[in-house]
C-alpha cells in the first residue's frame, strides 16, 4: 500500500532521535528527511533536549496566546456586566454582517498561521512502496514522474526551492524528469548524487552500491564524499558507485528494468537465473525442489504476461509443476 509519511507533531519520535533510541527503520527515514532539508535538520539538532524551542518559535513570533486569552476573558467579563445591568439589544443587520466578516478573516488568519508553521517545521513528504508490493508511481508538482520498486521510499519537499529540485531515494526507482534548464533535479541516494535537467533513468540503491542506468538524455553521477569524482552518462550508459569509487561499465542484463517494464527476454537462460528475474519483477520467492532443475534452459520473450502464464510456460516443456503459498513458489517434478 502506498503511504505518505506522517508529519504529526510527535516529539516522542524526535526525542528518540536525539537520545539515540530510534530503530534502524525509524532512523533511516528520519535522517533521509533531514538530508533533503538541511535547515530543518539544524533546527532539530540545535534544539537539543529542549524540544519545545523549534516548535514554539514561529508560533510565539506570530501569535501571543497569553495576550489573546486575556482579551477573551476581558470580553467575557464585559459581556457579563452588560447582561447584568442592561437588556441585550438585537444587533443591526449591518453590524451582524461586519461581525461575520471579521470572524471569517480571523479564521482564515489562524488557518494560514497553522499551515505556515506546519510547512516550516515539516517541509517534506515520503512516498512509499511497501515490500512485496508492485511498483508505484507518483507525479511531482513539476511534472516529473517517479516509479518506485518494491520496498523503496522517496522523500521529497512539499515545495521545491527556487534554484533546484532535490529529493532523497531509499531503494530503487525509475525517474522520468520534467525538463527545466533553470532548475536542476538532484537525487541523493546513499553516498551518491545524480544531477539532471530533464531525462529518464534508473537508480538502484537497494544493495551495497548505487547503480545508475540512463534510458534517455544525460545525467551527472558523482560521489557526495568526493564531489570531484564524477561521471557524465548518456543514453545506454551504466555506472556504479561503491566506497566512493565510480565505475562505468556495459550492462549485460537484458532484464535489468523488467521490474518496471514487465518485459523479459531469455536466451538459453538457466531456470535459476529466470527465477531471479521473476523474483525481482513480481516480488516473489521461487525455489526448486530438485537442484538439477536449476540448470534447465529457457528460450522465450514475455511482455506484461501474468506470472502464472510464465510459470506454466516454464514448467510444461520439462514436465514440471509449481505450488504457490502466498509469495512463495516451489517448482518440482510432476508425479
Amino acid at each position: 500500500m502506498t503511504k505518505e509519511f506522517s508529519h504529526t507533531l510527535d516529539w516522542e519520535i524526535i526525542s528518540k532521535y536525539l537520545s539515540g533510541e530510534m530503530t534502524e527503520s525509524e532512523l533511516e527515514v528520519f535522517e533521509a528527511e533531514m538530508a533533503v532539508n538541511p535547515s530543518y535538520a539544524e533546527a532539530i539538532k540545535a534544539s537539543g533536549k529542549d524540544l519545545t524551542l523549534a516548535d514554539l518559535y514561529l508560533a510565539n513570533e506570530a501569535f501571543d496566546s497569553e495576550y489573546a486569552w486575556a482579551n477573551v476573558k476581558k470580553r467575557i467579563v464585559s459581556k457579563k456586566d452588560i447582561t447584568t445591568h442592561f437588556s441585550i439589544s438585537r444587533p443591526s443587520p449591518l453590524k451582524a454582517f461586519f461581525r461575520l466578516a471579521a470572524s471569517i478573516i480571523i479564521l482564515f488568519g489562524i488557518g494560514l498561521l497553522v499551515q505556515t508553521t506546519y510547512t516550516h517545521l515539516y517541509p517534506n513528504k515520503t512516498f512509499v512502496c511497501e515490500i512485496n508490493e508492485a511498483n508505484k508511481s507518483i507525479t511531482l508538482d513539476d511534472g516529473s514522474v517517479i516509479t518506485l520498486n518494491s520496498n523503496s521510499k522517496l522523500i521529497y519537499p512539499r515545495k521545491f526551492k527556487t534554484n533546484e529540485r532535490r529529493v532523497k531515494l531509499i531503494g530503487e526507482a525509475f525517474f522520468n524528469i520534467a525538463k527545466n534548464p533553470n532548475k536542476a533535479f538532484i537525487i541523493n541516494a546513499k553516498d551518491a548524487e545524480v544531477k539532471v535537467l530533464g531525462t529518464s533513468f534508473n537508480i538502484n540503491a537497494a544493495t551495497n552500491r548505487v547503480e545508475v542506468l540512463v534510458k534517455t538524455g544525460k545525467v551527472q553521477f558523482s560521489s557526495i564524499n568526493k564531489p570531484d569524482n564524477k561521471l557524465i552518462l548518456i543514453s545506454g550508459d551504466f555506472a556504479s558507485l561503491k566506497e566512493s569509487i565510480l565505475e562505468k561499465t556495459i550492462i549485460r542484463d537484458d532484464n535489468y528494468l523488467s521490474w518496471k517494464t514487465r518485459q523479459m527476454v531469455f536466451r538459453d537462460t538457466k531456470l535459476n537465473e529466470v527465477a531471479k528475474v521473476l523474483n525481482r519483477t513480481y516480488q516473489v520467492q521461487i525455489r526448486f525442489q530438485e537442484a538439477e532443475l536449476k540448470d534447465l534452459a529457457l528460450n522465450s520473450d514475455f511482455d506484461h504476461e501474468p506470472l502464472d502464464n510464465i510459470l506454466n510456460y516454464m514448467c510444461a516443456p520439462f514436465n514440471l509443476v509449481y505450488e504457490k503459498n502466498g509469495n512463495q513458489i516451489l517448482i518440482k517434478k510432476a508425479n
